[in-house]
């Protein structure tokens, strides 16, 4: 497994910011820019890391729970100019009627209880993060903010290029893609994801122990990219660990639109149920991937 290309890479550190009523705002629409630039014209992907060292300038601490709550803030508001700038519509194969971009947090090691990301229309549920190659659902563009962990090993987030991937395998991207048992998010089948983790997947090497991490992706299945985590565990197993993850997706207000998404790609609606899954569907969809190494870096 590669290590995610520098290009990708965006230190918010190096962007001026502004300290007013205990948020943060950026200085001008360079961070922005790019974003939009890398996310939606050809990486598909950026990595924006620093905002420890953003934190430090303004005399906050990244271990700080109230001054991590800013720097969660500030990253959430990047995305959603991201999204103010960008016409989702030209990503997505299918019309898609988005109203909002939906916020929600999550713990990325121990199990969510009584969540739903969209109250509108789906049902509270017990929910584990999925961290096997995958795709959120009707989504076209996507963040997730990770950290500061608490107590963790792993947990590593990593970019799949499942366009090289298809384009270069002559695969559908219908035809990559399964039902996950309770989730709406859709699995990429066990025969493609060996081979995308081997020559397609990069790790993103960063300490989530010390910074937060925002990771923008273009989500969709049809010509974007995929994503996965290396498996958390407790540094020491003997105390509470914790993995937080902000994660930000487009929303719209009813299930058809659901279930227009579905069948673009010639699957069913899921009915997740509401409790965790079973033993062999967690260690299929829920556990981490497990890099032996990872080129340009250091194991994992």
């Amino acid at each position: 497994m590669k290590i995610l290309p520098q290009h990708a890479i965006i230190d918010v550190s190096a962007h001026e910011t502004k300290l007013v009523d205990g948020r943060l705002h950026r200085v001008g629409d360079e961070l922005v820019d790019e974003l939009v630039e890398l996310v939606s014209g050809g990486a598909g992907v950026a990595v924006c890391r620093g905002v420890d060292r953003t934190l430090a300038q303004h005399g906050l601490d990244v271990h700080d729970e109230r001054d991590a709550s800013v720097a969660r803030d500030y990253l959430e508001s990047l995305f959603r100019a991201f999204g103010e700038r960008v016409d989702v519509s030209a990503f997505s194969p299918v019309p898609m009627g988005y109203d909002r971009i939906a916020g929600m947090d999550v713990d990325g090691y121990n199990k969510n209880t009584h969540f739903t990301p969209n109250g509108d229309h789906t049902t509270e549920r017990e929910f584990l993060t999925t961290k096997c190659v995958h795709f959120d659902a009707a989504t076209s563009f996507i963040a997730n903010i990770y950290g500061p962990n608490t107590n963790i090993d792993g947990g590593l987030p990593i970019v799949c290029d499942t366009r090289a991937y298809c384009r270069d395998s002559e695969v559908p991207p219908a035809d990559l893609v399964e039902l996950m048992p309770h989730s709406f998010n859709v699995a990429v089948k066990e025969e493609h994801a060996g081979r995308i983790l081997a020559g397609y997947a990069s790790a993103v090497d960063v300490d989530l122990s010390a910074d937060l991490v925002m990771i923008v992706l273009f989500n969709e299945v049809d010509g974007g990219l995929a994503h996965a985590g290396s498996q958390p565990r407790p540094a020491d197993p003997g105390k509470p660990a914790r993995r937080p993850i902000r994660h930000l997706e487009y929303q719209f207000a009813d299930s058809d639109e659901l279930a227009k998404w579905y069948r673009h790609y010639r699957l069913q609606v899921p009915e997740p149920g509401l409790e965790v899954p079973d033993e062999a569907a967690r260690e299929r969809y829920h556990r981490g991937v497990d890099p032996v190494g990872v080129e340009g870096g250091a194991p994992r």
